[in-house]
C-alpha cells in the first residue's frame, strides 16, 4: 500500500455514512514492511508500518496497547485488595493472605508476594518488550486481531491514510 519513500503520517477512520467524520487511528511507521491493522472488540486501535508479525505485535505492546497504572500493578497478578471492616488482602481465589489497619499495608503484602513468589500476570495482561511506567499492558480477553492491512480490507473499514513523500 505504502512505496519505499512514502512515510505514514497518520490515518482516520470514515463511517460509510457520513463523509465528513473522522476518527483518528493511532500510526507508527518503521519506514519498511506492510502496514498492519490492530484491533480489539472496541475497534480499530492502530496500524503500523514493519517488516514482520512479531515485530509489529510489539510495537502494539508499546504502543497502542492499554498501559496499567502504578495503582493496578496487583490486579495484573491476580491479587486485590478489600475494605470489610477491615483492609483484606486477598488472591484472585478468595485466598485470604492478611487483614491490615490500611489499604496501604494490604497492597504492600500484595506487592511483596508478588516479588517473593515470582507471581505471573494474569490472563489480559502481559509485559512490554521496551517498558514504560510500570511495564504491563492489558489487552481485550474478547478478541484482538493483528492482520496485514490491505487495500481491499481498509476500504471494507473505511480507513484513509494519511502519506508523506520522504
Amino acid at each position: 500500500m505504502l512505496t519505499d519513500t512514502q512515510i505514514l503520517v497518520g490515518a482516520y477512520r470514515v463511517p460509510d455514512y457520513d463523509d465528513d467524520i473522522r476518527y483518528p487511528i493511532q500510526v507508527h511507521d518503521d519506514v519498511l514492511g506492510p502496514l498492519w491493522l490492530y484491533r480489539e472488540v472496541e475497534g480499530l486501535r492502530g496500524i503500523v508500518r514493519t517488516l514482520t508479525l512479531q515485530d509489529a505485535y510489539e510495537i502494539c505492546q508499546d504502543e497502542f496497547m492499554t498501559r496499567v497504572p502504578e495503582d493496578e500493578v496487583i490486579e495484573a497478578y491476580g491479587f486485590y485488595v478489600i475494605f470489610d471492616v477491615i483492609w483484606k488482602a486477598m488472591r484472585d481465589e478468595g485466598e485470604l493472605l492478611a487483614e491490615f489497619n490500611t489499604r496501604e499495608e494490604a497492597e504492600k503484602c500484595c506487592l511483596d508476594t508478588i516479588q517473593r513468589e515470582e507471581c505471573d500476570l494474569i490472563e489480559g495482561y502481559e509485559y512490554q518488550p521496551n517498558p514504560t511506567g510500570t511495564g504491563i499492558v492489558s489487552y481485550d480477553l474478547y478478541g484482538q486481531d493483528l492482520s496485514l492491512l490491505t487495500q481491499e480490507l481498509a476500504d471494507t473499514l473505511g480507513i484513509r491514510l494519511q502519506v508523506e513523500e520522504g
